[in-house]
């Protein structure tokens, strides 16, 4: 939220300060949209140098904010006559914004942010002072350096905005560098970043997991410091319990009581021997005891450089045999190719002859299919032929049989005729 709305991150409690309340972020972080994630390579160069612009007018006012001191400001009177009463009313209302931020934002002081505005209030008038008071710094940076002047040279920024700024301007330069870099070169930054972010993942974890077993190996030390110390308490108790019995048995008693006073000198020397042997007894166990615990403190350390070493060790042979995985893989993939291109080959040559086949086939169908039509023709042929013929044969045969009708009844027309002219 800072980067963009130039607040004063380095104050314990506030939103993008460290040391701040689990409520505190998880209040202001919750309010912000994000929005997708931008596709820096899509960028124009008017949009790259806008983008740059920003950061850079970020990273200086919120350089200037640092050097504003955290919730209180230094001889009043001096600093109005140096930068004036609006400017010195302005920055004192920011240090009691942060103040009260502070306060709300501790879950332990619920009853000391009573009568104050809630979270949220407080939140966005933070955010607006933070800004008024950066936008002022930046018009006249001179401020600067009378703070500095008031203070006697001081004061001296706090570290974890320090280390902000220096993180902010890391984060400036990658994105510069980010919106420079090809595709390709990006996609294998961000494997290495990966990669490396998982490892530093798994020693975190490991890391914090040591630190634990160390905070409980070092609770049950104070547990154990805290019995001693009672103990230390409880014998002085006695100690001066029976001196003052004693001087009062003493004082009651008088001359007539010398003997038993006496003796009752000598119970008390005999039991504050015995006290002082145990107290020093005690002292030689607690000693004893808290080096038992360095010891055992050293070990845990030794332990925890042995699992590192184990784990970088195991990290290295992940990716070495990975990086055969990938070899075997490609040589796989290479002769999965090779034969793919076999079978095309394969594929096209028989595709060529089932063609060619069927391309005979069909010109054998058609040549049969020519000869059964001409042997078709050939038959009607035949066969109209002989119909012809048998209808010319029978013509013939007709006509024949006509003209032997015809010349039987010519010769007997003339024998009838002749009978009667002999008659006659």
């Amino acid at each position: 939220a800072c980067p963009s709305t130039f607040e004063s991150p380095h104050r314990v409690g506030h939103p993008c300060g460290t040391g701040a309340p689990a409520r505190g972020p998880a209040a202001a972080m919750s309010r912000l949209d994000m929005g997708p994630t931008l596709n820096i390579h899509k960028l124009t160069n008017v949009e790259a140098q806008r983008i740059m612009l920003i950061l850079e007018e970020t990273f200086t006012k919120l350089s200037l904010l640092s050097f504003v001191p955290p919730a209180q400001m230094p001889e009043d009177r001096v600093l109005t006559d140096l930068v004036g009463p609006e400017i010195h009313q302005v920055m004192r209302e920011q240090a009691l914004l942060e103040q009260q931020y502070d306060t709300v934002s501790n879950p332990s002081a619920a009853d000391a942010g009573k009568g104050l505005p809630d979270f949220e209030t407080l939140d966005d008038e933070l955010r607006h002072s933070s800004r008024v008071v950066a936008r002022m710094l930046l018009e006249d940076r001179t401020i600067v350096d009378k703070l500095e002047a008031v203070q006697g040279g001081s004061f001296e920024r706090d570290a974890s905005i320090v280390k902000f700024l220096a993180t902010l301007n890391e984060l400036k330069h990658q994105t510069y560098q980010k919106m420079s870099t090809s595709v390709e070169e990006e996609k294998s930054k961000e494997d290495f970043y990966l990669e490396v972010s998982a490892r530093e993942e798994k020693a975190s974890q490991m890391l914090r997991a040591l630190q634990k077993d160390l905070k409980s190996e070092k609770a049950e030390h104070d547990q154990e410091v805290s019995a001693l110390d009672d103990t230390i308490s409880k014998l002085r108790t006695e100690i001066e319990h029976i001196r003052s019995s004693t001087a009062a048995d003493i004082k009651n008693l008088g001359d007539s009581t010398r003997v038993q006073k006496d003796d009752a000198k000598q119970m008390w020397a005999g039991k504050e021997q015995s006290l002082g042997d145990q107290l020093a007894a005690l002292k030689a166990e607690l000693l004893q005891t808290a080096q038992k615990n360095r010891d055992a403190e050293e070990q845990l350390r030794k332990r925890k450089v042995k699992n590192e070493t184990e784990v970088e060790a195991w990290i290295g042979k992940y990716d070495t045999e990975v990086r055969e995985k990938v070899s075997h893989i490609k040589a796989i993939r290479k002769e999965y190719d090779e034969e793919k291109r076999q079978l095309h080959w394969y594929e096209e040559y028989f595709a060529r002859v089932d063609a060619e086949r069927a391309l005979r086939a069909a010109e054998q169908r058609k040549l049969e299919a020519e000869r059964a039509k001409e042997q078709a023709q050939k038959a009607m042929l035949a066969h109209a032929a002989a119909v012809i013929q048998r209808i010319w044969r029978g013509r013939q045969t007709r006509r024949e049989l006509e003209k032997a009708k015809k010349g039987k009844g010519k010769k007997g027309g003339k024998k009838k005729g002749g009978k009667g002219k002999k008659k006659k």
